[in-house]
């Protein structure tokens, strides 16, 4: 889609009929209304009685040829065709692909990283050999392949499909994976791997560029990795052979952790210096099994720290999660970073978003960089921070996705903000809790404050993978998304916001749900019409503006709100007498629409000054904040 279509897109949506209930489509797209008649979904906020989703097996050997920083493989994907279509292609993914000479990247990676792109050795379906490209078999279009099947795919049935392949390993301009040097490497969106078919669009065919993340149905998976000799790996899923890998030392602190609240240091260097971690002098394999995930990803580093713990996740079954952090001996904070992914786990299981963890374990592994950080399931790449308060917060946002997108399998792709918005509205709550000096949701108020309303910022319900421009990416995707959740939560307030939350999340996990079902669960559990709320913050048009409009002789404080999203409303009176009083009113203040809203002060006082607004609350305009007499 070209600029223009997305301007037309955008000002449909700001003109679109402002109630869902109002029998008007506008606000819906033609392939969600083709949904609901088709039963897949309804506009209750749940899955349809016809809802379907396809499912694959893969069975993966791969070899980390670390002198080389290559990676090579060969799989096995058995995929089943769930839905009520004939599938007549596949569409393959190889992410890798962003590497290759002459790709569409979203920003210049310069040349050092550039390769051919991932190398297929062979792939075939069904044991019948496709090549590639051929004009009868299969065509590439950017980071995506195409087959065309020999026999098409039937409602019901399912295919073999087996691939070999090798690609380079980037160790300069990393995109979400690569070689970090010293022997450190992460390695996600690393296989070929069958893209989503599903009631929406069919084949999911958005091209990877280097900004959106990712949208994968829920596999299974059975892996095996070789390394080099000294080489220690931790993985998506469960080790199978522990005990074939690890010496008896770290094996014994290894099964400790499962029922341990005490931090416990697993691998140390003394450790290494021993040559007591491995039993085997050289290469190994490692096999590694998960179930119903949306993707695998793992680390292999040398001499690496290994803390661990676990937590109670879940006190009605007893349930205990392993939490784990990895990190290399030089790293400046990550050495607290096994006891913020206790705290992150627990404060995700009993406070926000209050639901028991859904993984059997997460691993935190630090590359040794300065900042950032990327999720899989289960595994996270993250930087090492400076200060440990960012650590924290890096721990637990890139946990946290642990339940959007991996436990509920949003689009990253089209709706970013379905994921990063709540991890990154999470992040602030947990940081209220172990740093409150540290100004989180004042900061994400001020950033807005510097975005909203311009030309740039896009509306959250067009597609992420429409925005070319990272800095207006980041707005859109967790800048106004976790203000919109932290306002949404404010208007209902907590006990109807988690609940709708809780049910939301309970119709949808191990599923593909919408904006939509998001909107109709919780307008549906809350009993409100809330797209007083959902049109303004998701659809536009709308920034963050209040204003002190006039006071009346009666000390009648009149607010308006002329950039039209609604935020809690944040006034101080100050009286010629020197004394004050303070009026917060929830968002919920908007909600019949009205423009304006009226704040009684003391009438038997004359006002001097009336200031508007908190440091929490986004205003671009700051100079109709105040009045003076």
């Amino acid at each position: 889609m070209n600029k223009i279509s997305i301007l037309v897109t955008t000002l449909l949506l700001a003109f679109a009929f402002p109630d869902i209930y109002a029998q008007s489509n506008r606000l819906i797209p033609i392939e969600v209304q083709k949904a609901y008649a088709a039963g897949t979904r309804s506009k209750k906020g749940t899955p349809g009685p016809n809802y379907w989703e396809n499912h694959a097996h893969y069975q993966i050997n791969a070899e980390l040829l670390a002198a080389k920083s290559q990676l090579k493989g060969t799989e096995i994907v058995t995929y089943f065709n769930n839905s009520p279509d004939t599938l007549k292609i596949l569409v393959i993914r190889l992410y890798q692909d962003i590497y290759k000479k002459g790709g569409a990247r979203a920003w210049s990676i310069g040349s050092a990283d550039l390769t051919n792109g991932v190398q297929m050795d062979y792939i075939k379906v069904n044991g019948q050999a496709v090549k590639m490209p051929s004009g009868q078999y299969g065509y590439f279009y950017g980071t995506n392949r195409y087959i065309r099947l020999p026999h098409v795919l039937a409602p019901g049935d399912s295919l073999v499909l087996t691939a070999g392949w090798k690609f380079s390993i980037p160790k300069t301009i990393r995109n979400r994976m690569g070689n970090y040097g010293k022997g450190r490497f992460f390695i996600a969106y690393w296989y070929p791997q069958i893209s989503v078919y599903d009631d929406i669009s069919g084949w999911d065919k958005i091209d990877f560029n280097g900004i959106t993340e990712f949208y994968n149905d829920f596999n299974d998976y059975d892996v095996h990795i070789t390394t080099p000799q000294g080489y220690a790996v931790w993985a998506t899923g469960h080790l199978v052979n522990a005990k074939e890998i690890y010496a008896k030392p770290v094996l014994k602190r290894y099964f400790e952790v499962q029922k341990s609240d005490k931090i416990i240091p697993v691998i140390t260097q003394k450790d290494w210096d021993k040559n007591k971690v491995l039993n085997n002098k050289g290469p190994n394999i490692w096999h590694f099994t998960a179930k119903y995930v949306t993707d695998f990803s793992f680390a292999a580093a040398l001499r690496y720290n290994w803390d661990a713990s676990s937590v109670l996740a879940d006190s009605v079954s007893g349930r205990r999660v392993r939490v784990d952090a990895i990190y290399p001996d030089s790293s400046k904070t990550f050495q607290r970073a096994a006891y913020y992914a206790r705290k992150s786990v627990e404060f995700m299981s009993y406070e926000w978003p209050g639901y028991a963890y859904p993984f059997e374990h997460m691993t935190s592994f630090s590359n040794g960089t300065r900042n950032g950080g990327m999720e899989t399931p289960m595994m996270a790449n993250d930087g090492d921070p400076k200060d440990t308060i960012s650590t924290a917060g890096l721990v637990f946002h890139e946990i946290s996705h642990s339940y959007f997108p991996f436990f509920m399998g949003t689009n990253e792709q089209k709706y970013a903000w379905m994921d990063e918005g709540w991890a990154a509205y999470f992040t602030g709550t947990f940081s209220a809790q172990m740093a409150p000096e540290y100004p989180y949701f004042q900061r994400t108020a001020q950033r807005f404050s510097h975005t909203s309303g311009r030309q740039m910022e896009m509306p959250l319900m067009v597609p992420s993978n429409l925005i070319c421009n990272f800095s207006y990416y980041r707005v859109q995707a967790y800048t106004r998304s976790s203000l919109a959740y932290k306002f949404l939560r404010n208007a209902l307030g907590d006990i109807k916001f988690k609940n709708a939350l809780h049910t939301y999340m309970n119709r949808w996990h191990g599923k593909h749900p919408l904006p939509f079902d998001f909107f109709y669960s919780f307008e549906n559990t809350t009993g409100q019409n809330l797209m007083w709320f959902f049109k303004p913050w998701f659809f536009g048009p709308g920034y963050a503006d209040q204003s002190i409009v006039k006071i009346t002789n009666g000390n009648k404080i009149i607010i308006g709100n002329p950039g039209g999203l609604p935020m809690p409303v944040n006034v101080t009176c100050t009286y010629s007498d020197g004394t004050k009083d303070s009026f917060n009113k929830s968002t919920s203040v908007w909600s019949k629409g009205q423009e304006n809203i009226q704040i009684q002060a003391n009438k038997n006082k004359k006002i001097q000054k009336v200031v508007l607004g908190s440091a929490s609350v986004p205003d671009v305009y700051k100079n109709n904040n105040i009045w003076k007499k």
